[in-house]
């Protein structure tokens, strides 16, 4: 059994890269595919590739910052959900077979999550019954909108269903920002942008209704989850205020927190105390966004260095919390 698990570890197919550049030059994906470098307005963003996309340089990456276990989690390429069934279908079945074979390959090392053409509801359902009754992938990652449309669209209401006859987890991670206008100096568009995705995200998720409705799936938010945890209290008060706000729940949106995990890539011991105090550790995990240059290259220091933790709930942070969404 782990003792550390990373549950923010990205994972890199380049061959759905080159597949949706492919299809982008000739006319049959958007022209944002043609471009599969970095993510954002400024940019590549620095990471080392070949821990991105080669398991034993994850390994000695992980073996560096004392993580002995991942679950890694494909992204979809640029243009993705907005390609039409058969392209979408074809790039997603590429992707999760691809990281289905690198825990078949490293199974002491590596769990893998999935993603699907959530675009095409009921291609995503197809899909992720195949990546998780025939892969045993642990969970889906999808970014905080998809091609525009919220996570939280009626629309998809066939897909939570779905997932929650599954028994599986859903991971929030941003992929580029939709305004970007202000986001263009000072690294910003990660920096500020990414965590406001993830704020949007959820805010939507709990305000539409989606975990009430579906108490039984989990989500997790990465970057502790933005800046929704952190000011639970401004959108109570919302709630208790504005009569938009209740529309779809009737109990503010803090009582739906527990459908909620978030990771510790927030760089300061006193926001993951702030962060136990607000979830409890059994909704908080370890996570290093590695390789990225927004990672967190000393997880298990930092979080050793959070005050007034317990045995038990460093333990949960650094592997049970992550073990008990992924059903391991």
């Amino acid at each position: 059994m782990p003792s550390v698990i990373d549950i923010h570890a990205h994972l890199n197919v380049p061959e759905a890269g080159r597949r949706m550049k492919a299809a982008a030059d000739t006319g049959k994906a958007s022209a944002a595919a043609k471009n599969q470098a970095g993510v954002g307005i400024t940019g590549e963003r620095s990471a080392n590739e070949k821990v991105l996309s080669e398991p034993e340089w994850r390994i000695k990456d992980m073996q560096k910052m004392g993580v002995d276990f991942a679950a890694l989690s494909p992204g979809a390429p640029k243009g993705f959900y907005e390609a039409d069934a058969n392209l979408s279908m074809t790039v997603s079945q590429l992707v999760n077979d691809h990281a289905a074979q690198v825990v078949k390959d490293n199974p002491d090392h590596f769990v893998s999550m999935a993603i699907a053409p959530l675009q095409h509801v009921d291609l995503a359902i197809k899909e992720t019954e195949r990546a998780v009754k025939t892969l045993g992938l642990k969970a889906m990652r999808f970014p905080c909108d998809i091609g525009g449309m919220e996570l939280s669209d009626p629309k998809l209401e066939p897909y939570w269903d779905a997932v929650e006859k599954l028994g599986i987890p859903i991971y929030i991670h941003p992929q580029g920002f939709s305004h970007p206008q202000r986001f263009k100096e000072f690294y910003m568009s990660n920096v500020v942008s990414n965590p406001l995705e993830t704020t949007l995200a959820i805010s939507h998720l709990i305000h539409a209704g989606v975990p009430k409705r579906h108490p039984k799936i989990k989500f997790y938010g990465a970057h502790g989850g933005g800046f929704f945890p952190f000011y639970l209290g401004r959108f109570d008060h919302a709630w208790k205020t504005r009569a938009e706000n209740r529309v779809h729940i009737d109990q503010p949106p803090s009582t739906y927190i527990g459908s909620f995990y978030f990771d510790t890539v927030v760089f300061r011991p006193q926001q993951i105390r702030h962060l136990v105090d607000l979830v409890g550790a059994e909704h908080v995990m370890l996570g290093t966004d590695s390789p990225y240059d927004m990672g967190e290259t000393d997880p298990v220091g930092l979080l050793d260095s959070v005050d007034g933790l317990s045995k038990s709930e460093r333990d949960l942070i650094a592997r049970g919390s992550a073990l008990k969404l992924l059903n391991m």
